[in-house]
């Protein structure tokens, strides 16, 4: 409903509503997390600088049934939105509410400008470029993170299915180029959302068997029949039926296949984040040795690094930068599931479905999928990140096979027996590194404005980057908060508690490089956290766990190997051991849950007689170690 009003002005905020909704200012998010917050907000946006009525946003919010107090409590919603975006962007009239927003604000409304643009466009080429700049502004399904109920009246199915029928559009103006690689991830990706789309399937054949890939079409209708038979009781229509039939006898009208084109080798790097980035210095390292890389094989760098140091962050941020140099792709695969390492054999079934090969094309063993993996790499020069590794067995079949390509190996411990392997270590941040990134999440004025509080929580987060990002995300989440008030909770019992934001967890990251112990190292890792010394030799370390010298040393060698304990030199060069403070922290939280009060108070006594010669319990020459 249209209502006489001034041009709406940029205030510097854009909406999207593709994927999760989402608003910025400036570049900056601004967070609305309360959800019936976010629905008036998303039914404002669906009809932007238009009026919506109360009964409209009524009905959005509570369907049929709203509550007495409906009017009422939309005002306030109305009114905290206001105190997010302000008054003059959401603006009241007597019968509802209208926000005040430009096309060019939203991704919806830039969607809609380029597919227009495109349908009036009489150049191919031109048209398949503009109708890929609408889908790139698309993040998402519209509004995925709003329930369901909320958006029944058609307004979420529009969008999608707008959203589906510019795939279509884009998928044929590819195609009508011959660039039948293209559009494969994205139709796959879309036949597994919309099974009982025929026109998708019909266009995912059609790719497949232009991209030369006959067999691969083959199977895509069978399983598109299956689909539709076992779910809906239904033969396939006409058109896919007869489609399937050109396929099988090679003669589909308007199909190119050139015989040089193979599958398409996408690029799957998550975006780069820069906010928290590593220093320059380290990224000019690490792009050095992967792109200095030559000889036989593929190049392969390792960064290597305790959890939380932002080897992840550091490695994406090179992959992007080096991008050029792997001009048929870029693959990213995590190898790590949660806190559990991936089997080789997975991953490679994840990495053979982004290359284009069919689920049911897949082998069923390892050594056939590290087969057919390396030859559609073969002679390519593709970039594999392989992220959070655990052991060198679980990197090498998943090296790319010829040299011009480089993988790039991001763990805990470094992959010493990699042959040919470049490495480098990342460390935890100097001060000013620390600093810089907590100002450019929270504004550095903020930084500024409590030079000692934001010095005591550096210090607090030991110059971690995990810890950092997380003490950022939680001030940036409370504007009202000083950095005193954070750094004091941190400076208690609690830090492991408090360094928690979302999904990212310190505590939780620490318990990676605790998991990939043994269990006699685990015991020797809670107990001697217990020793309050700034840092301790191997020999008390013996007394302590009540073991030879000669098995602590090989159990403190396993937990330096982890990340879990740092060494240094005395005065006189003997080798010591020291616990970062976070680590300290965690591996007392375990001794406190694990280990008996009894069994803590006989290390620190044991300790004790040891640092001060005291005689000490005999230990047998092979004492046993328990977990």
């Amino acid at each position: 409903m249209p209502i006489p009003h001034d041009t709406p002005t940029d205030h510097g905020l854009r909406f999207a509503l593709f994927g999760p909704l989402t608003v910025t200012r400036d570049g900056r998010t601004i967070t609305i997390p309360q959800t019936k917050h976010r629905v008036v907000l998303a039914a404002l946006l669906l009809r932007a600088d238009r009026l919506v009525t109360v009964e409209d946003l009524t009905t959005h919010l509570w369907d049929d049934a709203p509550p007495v107090t409906a009017r009422k409590t939309l005002q306030g919603y109305v009114a905290r939105l206001r105190k997010k975006l302000g008054h003059e962007v959401l603006v009241s009239h007597p019968a509802g509410y209208r926000i005040a927003a430009r096309p060019d604000q939203l991704d919806l409304g830039r969607f809609a400008s380029l597919a227009a643009e495109a349908d009036r466009t009489q150049d191919a080429d031109a048209r398949a470029r503009l109708l890929r700049a609408a889908l790139d502004t698309a993040a998402g399904p519209p509004l995925a993170d709003l329930p369901q109920e909320c958006f029944r009246h058609g307004e979420r199915a529009e969008l999608a299915e707008r959203l589906v029928h510019t795939v279509e559009r884009w998928a044929d103006a590819e195609m009508a180029l011959g660039r039948y690689g293209e559009v494969l991830p994205r139709l796959r990706a879309l036949t597994a959302d919309h099974p009982f789309r025929e026109t998708l399937w019909s266009r995912r054949m059609l790719a497949l068997y232009g991209a030369g890939r006959q067999a691969d079409a083959l199977s895509a209708y069978q399983q598109a029949r299956r689909v539709l038979r076992d779910e809906l009781g239904v033969e396939p229509g006409e058109e896919l039926r007869r489609l399937h039939q050109r396929i099988l006898s090679g003669d589909v009208p308007g199909a190119r296949r050139p015989a040089a084109e193979a599958v398409a080798v996408p690029s799957t790097l998550p975006p780069a984040v820069a906010e928290f980035a590593r220093p320059d210095i380290e990224a000019d390292a690490a792009r050095a040795l992967l792109v200095g890389t030559g000889g036989a094989g593929p190049g392969i760098v390792a960064l290597h690094g305790a959890v939380g140091t932002g080897k992840t962050t550091l490695a994406v941020r090179v992959a992007h930068e080096v991008a050029g140099h792997f001009p048929d792709g870029r693959l990213f695969a995590e190898l790590r599931d949660g806190r559990a390492p991936r089997s080789p054999s997975e991953v490679l079934g994840a990495l053979l479905r982004v290359l284009g090969v069919e689920p049911e094309g897949i082998p069923a063993g390892p050594a056939e999928r590290v087969a057919l993996y390396r030859s559609l790499l073969a002679g390519k020069r593709v970039l594999v990140v392989l992220d959070d590794a655990e052991s060198e067995t679980q990197v090498r079949p998943l090296l790319p096979p010829s040299a011009g390509s480089a993988a790039l190996v991001t763990g805990i411990a470094p992959p010493a027996a990699l042959d040919g392997a470049r490495h480098l270590r990342v460390g935890v941040l100097t001060d000013g590194q620390s600093l810089d990134i907590l100002g450019r999440m929270i504004g550095h004025e903020r930084v500024r404005a409590e030079p000692e509080a934001a010095g005591e929580l550096i210090d607090l987060c030991c110059r971690l980057p995990l810890a950092v990002r997380i003490a950022g995300a939680k001030l940036l989440a409370r504007p009202h908060w000083r950095l005193a008030q954070l750094a004091a909770r941190l400076d208690s019992p609690r830090r492991l508690d408090e360094l928690t934001a979302g999904d990212l967890s310190v505590r939780d990251s620490l318990g990676i490089g605790y998991d990939g112990l043994g269990a006699p190292a685990r015991r020797a890792f809670r107990l001697l956290s217990l020793l309050r010394t700034g840092s301790f030799p191997a020999e008390v370390a013996a007394a302590a766990l009540g073991v030879t010298r000669g098995e602590a040393e090989e159990l403190l060698d396993e937990i330096v190997h982890r990340q879990l304990l740092g060494t240094g030199l005395s005065h006189r060069g003997r080798l010591r051991y020291t616990y970062d403070g976070l680590v300290r922290a965690y591996a007392q939280e375990l001794a406190a849950l694990t280990d008996p009060a009894t069994e803590r108070t006989r290390t620190v006594r044991r300790a004790l007689a040891a640092w001060y010669a005291r005689p000490i319990p005999a230990v047998p020459e092979r004492a046993p170690l328990s977990a």
